[in-house]
């Protein structure tokens, strides 16, 4: 069995920044970055704030539970700078075959800044060194749906709501 396994690529080393494993002790941090990403799409709901935060908890764990249950392998990864996390990188998959871009998020403070793209450039390049293809979903009105096609993956098929997208090799999968 091959194991999923990602490398920090050295651009963002050389700015002070490090991957590694997840452990139990960011899941307060990762549970608030997740909240601040998702409280804009709840702000309408005739909710009070402690209930729109229990429901974005609830999504979180769920989410979480979701990519655990659904793929061969899962890989929760963290961003840091020094000491700090700023960020989540979550890759899934079969790893011998496809590794799938299950989620990447970032402090809004640290987004336009490089970082993702860089993520996302050395994953590809570590993924298909040796024949595996990327993989990923994204909803359409992500506004990192502009990121991925410009990095090079193309939508292959749709679930209404998102694409599913891959890169692989040059084969084309657009539509």
């Amino acid at each position: 069995m091959i194991l999923l396994r990602f490398a920090c690529p050295a651009s963002l080393v050389a700015r002070g920044m490090a991957i590694r494993a997840e452990h139990e002790a960011d899941l307060p941090t990762l549970r608030a970055l997740f909240r601040t990403q998702r409280w804009a799409e709840f702000a309408l709901l005739p909710w009070d704030d402690a209930a729109r935060e229990a429901f974005i908890d609830q999504q979180f764990d769920a989410q979480r539970r979701h990519y655990i249950l659904g793929q061969e392998q899962v890989l929760f990864l963290v961003v840091t700078e020094g000491d700090h996390v700023i960020g989540r990188l979550y890759l899934g998959g079969d790893a011998a075959t496809t590794v799938c871009l299950l989620d990447i998020l970032l402090l809004a403070c640290r987004r336009g800044q490089g970082i993702g793209t860089a993520l996302i450039e050395a994953l590809v390049a570590q993924v298909t060194r040796d024949g595996r293809n990327v993989v990923l979903q994204v909803d359409k009105h992500n506004p990192a749906l502009e990121l991925y096609r410009r990095l090079g993956f193309r939508a292959y098929d749709e679930t209404g709501v998102a694409w599913k997208m891959a890169w692989s090799h040059g084969v084309s999968h657009a539509r």
